[in-house]
């Protein structure tokens, strides 16, 4: 890589994502641990692509909690390969593609692709997905073209901010790359390579109904010796399983967001959800299902386009200023006064009518929802916070006194209150 050519496009184009980015140390960067094991299934088509499985599978065993196995050359169909074991794997990696198959392992490939199981496939090409016509296209969810810039070597790989790339800090190859173009609606590009002004996918993630996926275009032998490749690969392994990340922090990225005010900021969890805090309006605007947030609208467009999110939003906002001293029909004296980041989350700090209000956001364990953790300074004037009806989360406060849609902190005295929001099975609300 030129690394004087990746720290000027670094500085003319992604010097925003680095200010914008932050994340934090502290019980957020250690996953709990999981009892059972992951059975994964490792399918490539040949033996390079059993050398180069062979060489991630170790690492994935000591590092990730998985038992891989390597599905066998089935010598009875002149050397495609036997799938059977992808009937009780749990997830798979998939090299390059599984090669021939004959047609009764090819109909337990379309079971598993539509089973709801994960998989991550690692530098897919058309000859080895053969024996599924419009894989790349359908599933992934990608045109394959030529070669990117004409085999010309990345001069920048950028990484946005997501959970696969848990302490992983950067990521570098000379590997000439292929080209993808025309990905789906719902693919959220997690990595980009550079070469000039052209720019390509280099991996993406999509949540299906049948099932995640994640796509790495990188997968030379020599991206495999890669220590950091492979912490990507266990790390999509486990995301595609909805398995906590080791070191995967949340983010949080002041920017221009959908139905926002400028400025607004973008709080993404792990585990997901992601939410939306308007500083101006005076509360959150939505919360949706997801852990990523697109950010190149707003670089890439001539007037700025706002961030884009993937995931049905589930709980909104529109009420001017929600926080209110002395009564829910008050008109408030609202100040944001800006935010710190704390180990268990971001908190908050508001003054409304001149009474410190400090918020912690957290998300709730299983990723359906978040927490609203409320610390108030002494003041004069109860604190009411107005909330609206949902038809897709269940709201419920806990510390405080109800009164229709308005919850009330009637102490004079410094303490503390929450409001939890989980989305309802099912709930969306867009």
């Amino acid at each position: 890589m030129n690394v004087n050519a990746s720290r000027r496009r670094w500085w003319t184009r992604g010097v925003a994502f680095a200010c914008l980015l932050f994340a934090w140390p502290g019980h957020w960067g250690v996953a709990a641990p999981v009892a059972e094991r992951l059975a994964v299934c490792l399918v490539g088509a040949g033996e390079h692509s059993e050398r180069a499985l062979a060489t991630l599978r170790p690492f994935l065993e000591k590092t990730h909690n998985v038992n891989c196995t390597l599905a066998p050359t089935d010598l009875k169909t002149g050397g495609t390969r036997s799938l059977e074991m992808l009937r009780t794997a749990q997830a798979a990696i998939f090299y390059h593609g599984p090669g021939a198959l004959g047609a009764a392992d090819a109909a337990i490939l379309r079971e598993f692709l539509h089973s709801g199981k994960g998989f991550v496939v690692l530098g897919a090409m058309r000859e080895p997905w053969s024996s599924m016509p419009g894989f790349i296209e359908e599933v992934l969810g990608a045109t394959p073209g030529g070669s990117f810039a004409g085999g010309e070597r990345l001069t920048v790989i950028n990484l946005f901010p997501h959970p696969i790339f848990g302490g992983v800090t950067r990521f570098e190859t000379e590997q000439a790359m292929p080209a993808f173009a025309k990905l789906a609606d719902d693919a959220e590009m997690i990595m980009e390579g550079t070469v000039g002004e052209e720019t390509t996918p280099l991996a993406w993630v999509r949540r299906r109904p049948a099932g995640r996926l994640c796509h790495l275009v990188p997968a030379a032998e020599s991206v495999i010796l890669d220590p950091a490749y492979q912490q990507i690969v266990g790390n999509a392994l486990l995301w595609v399983c909805g398995r906590p990340i080791p070191n995967a922090v949340p983010a949080v990225q002041r920017t221009f967001m959908p139905d926002s005010f400028p400025g607004s900021i973008a709080i993404t969890f792990p585990n997901g959800p992601g939410v939306c805090l308007d500083p101006v309006r005076g509360g959150i605007n939505y919360v949706w299902d997801g852990d990523f947030v697109d950010l190149r609208p707003r670089w890439l467009t001539k007037q700025g386009a706002p961030a884009r999110i993937f995931g049905d939003v589930f709980y909104r906002e529109k009420l001017w200023q929600p926080l209110r001293l002395g009564s829910p029909g008050s008109e408030p004296h609202f100040r944001f006064r800006g935010y710190a980041l704390k180990a268990d989350g971001p908190e908050f700090h508001y003054e409304i009518d001149g009474r410190d209000v400090y918020e912690t956001i957290r998300a709730l364990e299983d990723g359906k929802g978040i927490s609203r953790q409320f610390r108030i300074g002494p003041g004069k004037q109860s604190l009411w916070v107005n909330l609206e009806a949902q038809h897709g989360a269940e709201v419920v406060a806990r510390g405080v006194e109800s009164d229709g849609n308005a919850c009330c902190f009637p102490s004079h005295a410094a303490g503390e209150f929450t409001i939890e929001i989980r989305r309802k099975t099912g709930g969306g609300i867009r």
